[in-house]
């Protein structure tokens, strides 16, 4: 039983060897097929140079059926055989044919075996000419902002103004500029972020093309959106010389502005000064304007930064000089003593011809304020009172120079 397993073994190592000898020896031709070996497209910088731009949709692709040597053969698959056109052969556009030249692995000699087919034997290319051209990038807004929000749409912000495009010039020529389209609908804070665009015609439709490169696939855009408000404008009135504010006609060209800002510095701002009339320094009809000055963060939308301010003050108002003597120190710091060597002051006094019979100079005194005095000789501001009670809102001094003033230790 043992001999019969012996023979039966050697008899199929016999049969191996045998099959072995008629592969290798006797026929050792072989013949084998390599689908979709794609082909290698070189120098297509120098298609390029020339104007010219390949739109193939995909890489040429070939079948090769080939015999040879079968211990060579087994050497060979899709992946390690390389096609090659050369681009180079190209001058123009339109359908082109190229033949391809076959390179086989670097072991493997290349008249090791015979082409039996090559399908297709030239690969067949799609060319074109190839423009460049810069397109302005267009934002288009949809929707609004939320109620009380302003987007500061004059003063947007793109990192590119213009796209530069490049392809067939067929495509290129159709296309007018770049859209971005911005939804601003319950917006209430600023815009900054990337936006994609859309490639379009003079009239508006999108141009799609899978050969178009641009040189920036989104652009940065940044809106300012801010709150506004409506403010009150006032000016600092302040009595004197014989006048009230109520007693004045004053008409300014704008009483509100129109402004935005983070909503709590809008929320802090009541009322924009515009700036400060003393009635004391006016002798007549007052014209004048003013600049309007808002807080930092805060911005103007109203169109005027300026507004006119007229002041008509009462026509039966006289001005009458006053000689008082009655002149002392008045807010005198501690330790210190003041010496005035003016004994009389002629002053101008305002009020109503009536009001001005009835004042003597002895109803009227000069205080010199020297609050925050130092030692030595200074100038110091002076307030002219009326003594009398029953003048004392009728009349009053127009604004005067200061008074010499001998400041000295006590």
């Amino acid at each position: 039983m043992k001999r019969k397993v012996i023979y039966a073994l050697l008899a199929t190592l016999i049969s191996f060897g045998l099959w072995m000898y008629v592969v290798t020896v006797v026929n050792p031709e072989w013949e084998d097929t390599f689908y979709n070996i794609p082909v290698v497209l070189e120098n297509e910088e120098v298609l390029l140079d020339r104007g010219l731009m390949l739109i193939s949709e995909e890489a040429p692709k070939v079948t090769l059926r080939l015999s040879g040597n079968r211990a060579d053969m087994s050497k060979l698959n899709s992946s390690n055989i390389t096609l090659k056109a050369n681009l180079a052969n190209i001058y123009s556009a339109g359908e082109q044919s190229l033949t391809y030249s076959i390179v086989y692995p670097g072991d493997v000699p290349n008249n090791a075996f015979q082409i039996l087919s090559q399908t297709p034997q030239q690969i067949v290319l799609s060319v074109t000419e190839w423009k460049s051209k810069d397109v302005d990038v267009q934002v288009e807004f949809t929707g609004a902002v939320s109620e009380q929000y302003i987007a500061f749409k004059d003063k947007a912000t793109l990192d590119y103004e213009k796209i530069t495009i490049t392809g067939p010039s067929e495509v290129i020529d159709r296309i007018a500029v770049a859209k971005v389209s911005v939804n601003l609908d319950g917006q209430t804070d600023t815009i900054s972020q990337l936006f994609d665009y859309v490639l379009c015609d003079t009239d508006g439709n999108p141009v799609e093309s899978d050969w178009i490169t641009p040189n920036a696939e989104q652009v940065m855009y940044t809106l300012k959106i801010q709150q506004w408000k409506d403010v009150e404008l006032r000016l600092d009135v302040i009595d004197g010389g014989g006048l009230k504010r109520e007693d004045c006609n004053i008409v300014a060209t704008s009483n509100t502005i129109r402004v935005s800002g983070s909503e709590k510095l809008l929320a802090d701002l009541e009322y924009v000064v515009l700036g400060q009339i003393k009635l004391d320094e006016i002798t007549g009809d007052l014209s004048t304007t003013y600049n309007i000055v808002l807080p930092e963060g805060i911005t103007l939308l109203s169109e005027k930064n300026t507004v006119g301010v007229t002041v008509d003050i009462p026509e039966n108002l006289e001005l009458r000089p006053f000689t008082i003597t009655n002149i002392v120190p008045a807010n005198v710091p501690t330790g210190m003593k003041a010496t005035i060597s003016m004994t009389e002051k002629v002053v101008q006094i305002r009020g109503e011809a009536q009001w001005l019979d009835a004042l003597t100079p002895q109803q009227l005194m000069i205080h010199v304020d020297c609050t925050g005095a130092t030692l030595g000789d200074g100038t110091y501001p002076v307030i002219v009172t009326v003594t009398d009670p029953g003048l004392a809102g009728l009349v009053g001094a127009m604004d005067t120079e200061g008074i010499l003033v001998t400041i000295t230790a006590e």
